[in-house]
């Protein structure tokens, strides 16, 4: 344990000293004792040297981190010469606010600042909740290197110094499945305005949307054909997620920074990834499951999954759409799929190797096990999908607010995380291909059997 974490608890210990007299005296409706003013005094003390100390120890880590992380840019001792490279190009600092970490941000949030730093935050309209620094909004949300992306905005996480670790322990969630593969837009200048997305109309219209191509001679009319565009709209809703904790873990804000920023981070993957998927468009994002482009393939019996279910699937793939399709599947079906053997019995199930980053595939397709989508024998519990074909826009925040009132007696504080995103699927009908008859979407659903 480091010595400004000592410091910390030993503070926080002082602190539950202070608390306890005030709660005794409190229970028997008394003012305290002159010998208990005297502990209470002498704790005050104690814990304003301690405060002296913490901000030494904190000063003196930060001179630490600084040069080395200077040191860093560099990419050398600084005991060795150094000649910059010309097309060196130092990555922009993130606005911290004047915070040093997430942690700190929430304890003045919550507790106040004296130093003034919320005072150059952007309140939300409608709650009142305070806007996340940019150096710390990837501790909250998800962030993605996405190709498929627009703008260029800095990318990547804030990672957390080794000094704001905590040794809380948690079993991480499974990691998105949607935004990392989608069509992000970014927030803009005006983050949650609706934005329209020009569609080509194609369906029924097959794959070139109404464009006709005829052979004519020289000097016959030519054929009057035009596309039919249509105007998809993504419009950010408000989305928020709340926890619990203890002042006292708020009050030591270091060690709180990476507990609360993984909780929060995990908990918004989980809820966009499952409104992504099957949203139903109220309030939310409309998600590929039971969207109007999605083609689904009714499976030959029921709570079953058989070859010729997979191959419908993968029959019914856009083929432009096969190099960035994966499966998406509940995890109740791998006792079913680890059996599946093709028609020469071959199994279409290959574990693949974590060390090597070699996925697990079926069919040769890369596939993902996840518990949001539904169980075994039920729509959706095997889906194809180009995410690359979803589209997701993002708005404002996030935001953040803290309440002591709710929970007030229990000493405890309500944390409510506040943000705005909106996700439709891009292709509003399966395609007919050039055949004529021939149906297939960027999204393949496996549905139950037909009546």
């Amino acid at each position: 344990m480091n010595k400004l974490q000592e410091l910390l608890e030993k503070r926080a210990e002082k602190v539950q000293n202070q608390r306890q007299l005030l709660d005794s005296a409190k229970a028997e409706d008394r003012n305290l004792t002159p010998d208990e003013v005297t502990v209470f005094d002498r704790l005050d003390a104690e814990i304003e040297a301690l405060d002296g100390e913490i901000d030494a120890e904190r000063a003196k880590n930060e001179r630490e981190e600084k040069v080395s992380a200077r040191e860093k840019e560099l990419n050398a001792s600084l005991t060795k010469p150094f000649r910059p490279a010309l097309d060196h190009v130092q990555a922009p600092k993130l606005d911290d606010g004047g915070f040093k970490s997430l942690g700190e941000f929430i304890d003045a949030v919550r507790f106040g600042d004296k130093k003034g730093r919320l005072m150059d935050r952007t309140a939300d309209r409608k709650t009142g909740g305070y806007e996340v620094p940019a150096a710390f909004k990837s501790q909250f949300m998800p962030s993605f290197r996405n190709d498929w992306s627009m703008g260029t905005g800095s990318e990547g996480g804030y990672a957390v110094p080794e000094l704001w670790q905590t040794d809380v322990r948690m079993l991480d969630p499974e990691a998105s499945v949607v935004r990392p593969r989608a069509f992000v837009i970014p927030a803009g200048d005006i983050p949650d305005t609706t934005v329209n997305m020009p569609v080509l109309n194609q369906g029924t219209n097959g794959v070139y949307g109404g464009v006709t191509v005829t052979w004519t001679s020289e000097g016959t009319a030519k054929p009057d054909t035009s596309a039919s565009l249509q105007e998809l709209q993504l419009t950010p809703q408000e989305v928020s997620a709340t926890t619990v904790l203890t002042n006292k873990l708020i009050r030591n804000w270091p060690a709180a920074n990476s507990f609360i920023s993984n909780l929060m981070r995990q908990a918004t993957a989980s809820a966009e990834d499952i409104a992504f998927l099957s949203g139903n468009g109220t309030g939310k994002p409309s998600g590929i499951l039971g969207s109007a482009g999605a083609l689904n393939v009714n499976r030959a019996t029921a709570n079953q999954i058989t070859f010729a279910d997979v191959s419908k699937l993968r029959a019914g793939l856009y083929s432009e759409s096969l190099s960035t399709a994966v499966w998406v599947a509940n995890q109740s079906i791998i006792p079913q799929l680890v059996s599946i053997q093709d028609v020469n019995g071959r199994y279409i199930f290959l574990r693949g190797d974590v060390t090597q980053h070699i996925p697990d595939t079926l069919y040769g397709i890369p596939i993902i096990f996840s518990g949001r989508t539904p169980a075994l024998g039920t729509k959706g519990d095997l889906v194809l999908a180009d995410f690359s074909k979803y589209l997701i826009k993002d708005g404002s925040g996030p935001f953040i607010d803290a309440s002591p009132h709710v929970l007030f007696q229990q000493d405890k504080t309500m944390i409510r995380v506040m943000w705005n995103v909106d996700g439709k699927p891009w292709v509003t009908a399966p395609l007919t291909l050039e055949d004529g008859v021939t149906k297939v979407s960027p999204f393949v659903v496996l549905d139950v059997p037909s009546a």
